[in-house]
This record gives structure tokens, C-alpha cells and sequence, in this order.
């Protein structure tokens, strides 16, 4: 998910942040068990918002933390969760959305960045094969296919592949859950799935530029450079995809879970705000780029 999705951690509480972090290992451990030793070399912090809102739907006895060394911090144990249903499904679900993102880069990418991913690409092509879900693995096939081929013709919208991919994200939250629960589901991951789009195409905008690459804001506003305007209508717009996706994480069954409700909240209010300031800065036609 391109490493947008992340809380501020000076906002958190210690003991939401260790929450946090231990999520993170858990799914990391996850990985190495389900898709593969080497499939969690391109894990993410973006990972944990998914196991997060996962945990929500499963029973709290079956949540649980040890202290662990790893080969990350082989010197100090650290908190991390032990296995569940939600990280396991997490596990899985980034492996597949992994392998299909490394086929997107081959595809879009200069030779040297080709050459590069394809030299990993076996290892998550066995990380998808490993991870199961087939139906999960069509439904982000079709969906990445259907964006690369609206990226081909050079459209001039940022809605139509942003609504695409907030399909496929709607789909790997919502997967394997009943009828009752899909409906929130898909909602949070539809949104959130639109904000990652625009965002990461707005923070590529020059970059896509110099190198001649397509990019939605590029088809709709030219090669000049974006002004403060367009900057200002880029960032109302992704403001309003996270009120969208406020609305929908406020609708899930958080119950007594208040830590993992003040870290979803916490990357909606103040995390994904924050991860597009670069909106405010110089003008994208310096280079500048948000922080990664």
C-alpha cells in the first residue's frame, strides 16, 4: 500500500504504539510461515492497519503477545503477537497484493528498476502460490490489469484507476467475511484504497513528468508543473476521501478495543494528513516529495 499508512507515533500512547509494533511483527512472523522465508523482505508498517481492523471481527481470547528475537533485532527481544486468524489472513493477503504490485513495477518501471524486481519476482511469485486465496489472487489480476490498461490509453481522470484500486483494496478487507460484516469492510478498504492512488500519483507527479511516464495529474494538467491551485484541489479532494474513510472505520465493531480504535483513528486524523504535506510545500516542479 506504498507506505502511506502509518500514525503519527509522538500521538499514540506507549501502550498503543507497543500495540502497534507488535502487530507488525506478528504479521512479519506470519509471512515467513505462510508465503514464505523470504516474502516478508518487502513487508510494511501499511500491513498493520489490515490486521488491525481484521482483529475487530475475531474472538479477544485469541489475541496474544510473547517476547520474541528475531533476525531484525537479534539482540533485544520485542513484543510481538502471536499467531491469529487476522494476522494470518494479513500474511496472506499482502503476499498476493506484493507479488501482483512487483508485476506492475516490471511493466511500468525504467531497465534498471525491471532487471532489479524481476531478480525478486520468483520469490513472491512462490509467495503468492504459497498464500492460498486463489479467488482473492483473480480479483487483484483483474483489477491491476483493468488499471494498467486505463494508465495505456493516458486518461485524463484520477477517479476511474483510483476507483479501481480501491476495489481490490475493498476486496482484501472484506474477504472471507460474512454479509452482515462485508459492507464496512468494503467500505474502508474502497476508501482508503482511492486516497493511496491519488496520493501516490499527486507525489509522482514530477517525477512521472521528467521522465516523460504517465500520470493521471499529468493527463489532466499538462507538463507545466502543478500549481498552487492544483495542488489546493488535489489535497481538498484527498481530504475528502479520508472523511469518506472516517465515516467508515467510525461504523466498525471496535467494542472495548479502544487501543486499536486510537490507532486506526490516529492514521486517519493525523497519519494520512500528514503523509501528503508535501501538498503544502514548494511546488511539485522543484522535486520536492513527501517523506517516505
Amino acid at each position: 500500500m506504498f507506505g502511506y499508512v502509518r500514525p503519527v507515533a509522538a500521538e499514540l500512547l506507549v501502550k498503543e504504539h507497543e500495540l502497534y509494533r507488535a502487530t507488525y511483527c506478528g504479521v512479519c512472523r506470519c509471512m515467513k510461515k505462510y508465503t514464505g522465508a523470504l516474502s516478508n523482505s518487502l513487508h510494511s508498517y501499511d500491513s498493520v492497519f489490515l490486521a488491525l481492523v481484521r482483529m475487530l471481527y475475531i474472538d479477544s481470547s485469541a489475541i496474544s503477545a510473547s517476547k520474541r528475537s528475531c533476525i531484525a533485532h537479534p539482540l533485544k527481544k520485542r513484543v510481538m503477537l502471536d499467531e491469529n486468524p487476522a494476522l494470518e489472513y494479513t500474511a496472506r493477503a499482502f503476499g498476493i497484493l506484493t507479488y501482483y504490485k512487483l508485476c506492475d513495477d516490471i511493466s511500468d518501471e525504467r531497465l534498471t528498476k525491471r532487471l532489479s524486481v524481476s531478480l525478486i519476482r520468483p520469490i513472491f511469485a512462490s509467495a503468492r502460490r504459497k498464500a492460498g486465496l486463489l479467488p482473492l489472487c483473480e480479483i487483484a489480476k483483474d483489477r491491476l490489469e483493468r488499471i494498467n490498461a486505463l494508465e495505456r490509453e493516458g486518461v485524463a481522470s484520477v477517479d476511474k484507476s483510483g476507483a479501481l484500486f480501491g476495489e481490490l483494496l475493498g476486496e482484501i478487507f472484506a474477504f472471507g467475511m460474512d454479509e452482515k460484516s462485508r459492507g464496512v469492510l468494503y467500505s474502508v478498504g474502497y476508501h482508503l484504497g482511492k486516497f493511496i492512488y491519488a496520493a501516490d500519483a499527486a507525489e509522482d507527479y514530477d517525477e512521472d513528468r521528467k521522465r516523460g511516464r504517465y500520470n493521471p495529474y499529468r493527463a489532466l494538467y499538462g507538463d507545466g508543473g502543478l500549481t498552487d491551485e492544483n495542488r489546493a484541489m488535489i489535497k481538498c479532494a484527498l481530504l475528502l476521501e479520508c472523511r469518506a474513510l472516517e465515516a467508515a472505520v467510525c461504523a466498525l465493531p471496535f467494542g472495548d478495543n479502544v487501543s486499536i480504535e486510537n490507532i486506526l483513528k490516529n492514521i486517519i486524523y493525523v497519519g494520512l494528513p500528514d503523509r501528503i504535506a508535501f501538498l503544502d510545500k514548494a511546488s511539485c516542479t522543484d522535486g520536492t516529495k513527501g517523506r517516505k
